[in-house]
Order: C-alpha cells, then structure tokens, then sequence
C-alpha cells in the first residue's frame, strides 16, 4: 500500500495497523464514525465476522496500541474484564487515533478471492452442493449431510463455518461443519430444530438430490498450532464444530495434548450424540469426557445433573496455557468465560464461538 502524507491521512481518517498471528501485518485507514471491520472489508481486508452487531463475538481482536472503542451505547458480547484488557468487537468498535490490532489467527485463514466491494457487503462467492441425507439424532436436532459439486475448489479449517441458503427463501443460516477437511466432498452439520424455523421446516420435507447454495468457509474458530492442555465445552448443536475440533487434534502428528469434552443438553430427553463421543474416546485416550443433561437428569441416564460449565473443576485447568475451546448459545459461553477466568485460565486462551437459534 502506497503511504499517504499527514495531511491526507488526516482527511481520510485514523491509520491503524491490523497484526495478524503469522506476523503478516495489514494497513488500512479508518474514516470518523466508521466501524473497523467496515473499514478493512471497504479496502479488500478480509476478516473474521458474522453478525456485525457486536452480540456473537466473532471479530474480537485485541488493542496494542493506540485507541480503539466500543460506539457510545452498543451493547457488546464481552466480559468488563476483557474491555479492560484491550479486547474490542471491531464490527462495532471506532478508531479514535493511531492504533494497532492483534488479531488472534493468521492473514492465511481468510479466503482472499473476493472483491472489496462483495466483501464490504458480506458478500462472498457461492458454491453449489446436494443433499446427500437428513437423520434426526435427537429429539430436537436433525443432521444436515451434504456433497459440494465436483470441481467446486472448496477448502476449510475444522471449526469454521458456512452459509447455507434456505431452498425456496431468500434466507440465509450459518452452520458450522461437524466433519473435518478429510471427509470432503461431504460436509456434516447439526441443526436444533426449532417451530417455525426456516431451515427447520425445510428439513422435514428436504431430499437427497436438492440442490444447494452454499457460502464460505468463514470464521477463525480453528486450533491453534500449540500443544497446551484442552478444554472442549459445548452446549447442544453446539457439539458440531467442537468434534471437529477434536477429530483435527486427533489427526495431529506427534504426542497429542490431554483434553477434556464437556457437552451437555438441556434435559436427558434432548441428549443425542452419545455414540460419537464415546467412540472418540476409544480412538483418543488422552481424551476425558464429562456428559449433563440439565437439572432433572436422572441417576439412570448416566449423565451429570447440571450444565458442561458447572462440570469444570479448578483441577481440570491445567495452567495459564490451557487452551479452552467454547461453543453453545450466548448465556452459556458468557457463563463459561467467567467460570473458566474464575478458575485462573487466562482469557486469551479461551476461544468461543456463539450459536444463535434461527
């Protein structure tokens, strides 16, 4: 990028200097009154986001330098401990003087085929895809599999998540891939079945052979590249990108790292998935696993009474460089933030992904 004279920085707005994990650092201006992230995609950076609304958490970065704050009156998915530590949602965050931003996964994560303008506008290039079955494993959760079509160039990271146009709407849901890159062309995704629900409804009548529109991948909910203890929670469908996740550990080469699953349902009559887990405990020793099933569990269900973040114990951290892997609806991962700082692991360990019903 060609640098620009003080005075015409001035006019165009605040510089500010994006960090990436790789060291890959990106220069962007952001105008008075404009949103960072807004600002990154209007120049052709490409970041991490989802709701761009400041209630998923998706952008958060952290402020090295500078002044970077939250718009006067946004309610933002942070702890006040976080703001206090320099974490800002970039989606609803101005640039009030020369700063510089870490963000927390490498420039390389971001497919960068899209153009300024498609970025600025959310929008992304599309792939086609097939049902290829509907299964109901639970009483409230149906499994979407899907084949993208040959030749599509599609890729992604375990953890991360796609767009899926709802046949026959204009409308759009994101879900995360429970499957690694590994069993492509096929993708798997969960999805809590709600009345009324868009993709709900579509699922009840959808066949194998149903054409698809899909967007992605997006997202930075991904391993990082260290062999720290894990902690895994996950809440519901919740479970999807973390089995992810947790395929992709299992697959790392060398020693594999302990880690701990805490997954749980809002009642016994809602668990589903028991099966999956337990196999992976099979193929991963290292792997400990806690299952709830909400206030009225029963001793005979097997599971614990309560939620996944109650069933973590200050004895499962295991150090400041525990790495903690959260994904549920927002009370849950607001819930687990707290308990797990409360425990002493440190909160830029902790990685979260939100799920909102729709």
């Amino acid at each position: 990028m060609a640098s620009e004279e003080p005075g015409e920085i001035e006019r165009a707005g605040v510089p500010v200097t994006l960090r990436f994990e790789d060291g890959v650092e990106q220069r962007i201006v952001v105008a008075r009154d404009e949103f960072v992230l807004d600002a990154a995609l209007r120049q052709g950076i490409p970041l991490v986001y989802q709701c761009r609304s400041g209630i998923c958490s998706t952008c958060v970065a952290t402020v090295v330098e500078g002044a970077v704050a939250p718009a006067p009156g946004r309610a933002v998915a942070l702890l006040a401990s976080e703001i206090a530590a320099g974490r800002r949602l970039l989606c609803v965050s101005h640039a009030h003087a020369a700063s510089v931003i870490r963000e927390h996964y490498p420039s390389t994560l971001i497919d960068r085929r899209d153009s300024p303008e498609e970025l600025a506008q959310g929008e992304s290039a599309t792939i086609r895809a097939n049902v290829a079955a509907v299964e109901w494993p639970g009483a409230t959760v149906g499994k979407l599999a899907i084949e993208v079509a040959d030749g599509a160039g599609f890729d992604f990271q375990s953890g991360q998540y796609v767009r899926i146009k709802v046949p026959g709407t204009e409308q759009w849901r994101s879900y995360s891939m429970a499957t690694t890159p590994r069993e492509l062309p096929r993708l798997e995704f969960l999805v809590r079945m709600i009345a009324g629900g868009a993709m709900s409804e579509y699922l009840t009548r959808a066949r194998v052979g149903d054409a698809l529109e899909v967007e992605g991948p997006r997202g930075a909910f991904v391993l990082r590249p260290r062999r720290a203890s894990h902690i895994f929670i996950a809440g519901g469908t919740g479970l999807a990108p973390i089995l992810s996740l947790i395929d992709a550990l299992r697959r790392r080469s060398g020693p594999r790292p302990p880690a701990l699953l805490s997954f749980g349902c809002s009642s016994a009559e809602d668990f589903f998935y028991r099966d999956e887990i337990e196999i992976r405990q099979w193929w991963m020793p290292e792997l400990r696993v806690r299952l709830s099933g909400g206030r009225a569990a029963r001793a005979a269900s097997g599971l614990l009474r309560g939620n996944p973040v109650e069933a973590i114990a200050v004895d499962d951290i295991g150090g400041v460089e525990t790495d903690a892997y959260l994904c549920g609806p927002p009370a849950m991962i607001e819930a687990a933030r707290r308990h797990l700082v409360g425990l002493g692991l440190n909160p830029e360990r902790i990685y979260a992904e939100r799920f909102v019903a729709s």
